[in-house]
């Protein structure tokens, strides 16, 4: 019997197999990456959103305005929300004010399967009882996502 075709099957053996451990290592490297890439996309949407939801009302329907953003939030800057907006929201009403903010820059700082770290730029225009035709300013917010059964939430918002 020949021993150079069982050690030849042998050496094919194992370039088959290294090359099946290299398949599958790219194989889940893609998806990680894809999964990534998801991550990002939809927590820079989510940001976005959140930060437009957060710097726009409209006296008339205050209370669903902020429950709308708190519905967005979760942990302290539920908390932290739920107590700024108890304190604004007659002054708000007595002056009739108005917010329409719009996204003016939005990028994704860090992220990953569950949590992120977005900054978004906002231009916004407030008009009120004593500037009808409204004053208008650019500010940015830095905003920390965590991901809580599928949707993500603000867990901390600082202003820049």
């Amino acid at each position: 019997m020949n021993r150079a075709l069982p050690a030849a099957a042998a050496g094919a053996l194992v370039v088959a197999m290294a090359g099946a451990a290299l398949a599958a290592v790219g194989a889940h490297r893609l998806s990680h990456d894809a999964a990534l890439a998801q991550a990002r996309a939809s927590a820079l949407a989510a940001g976005r959103h959140i930060a437009v939801d957060l710097a726009s009302y409209d006296y008339r329907e205050i209370d669903r305005d902020f429950t709308r953003v708190s519905d967005e939030a979760t942990g302290k800057f539920l908390s932290d929300f739920a107590t700024q907006s108890a304190g604004v929201r007659d002054a708000i009403v007595s002056v009739k004010a108005v917010s329409q903010a719009q996204i003016a820059s939005a990028g994704v700082v860090n992220v990953s399967a569950n949590s992120a770290q977005v900054i978004v730029a906002l231009n916004r225009t407030v008009t009120n009882a004593s500037a009808p035709k409204g004053t208008s300013s650019a500010f940015g917010v830095q905003m920390f996502l965590v991901k809580r059964h599928g949707r993500w939430l603000a867990s901390q918002v600082n202003p820049l």
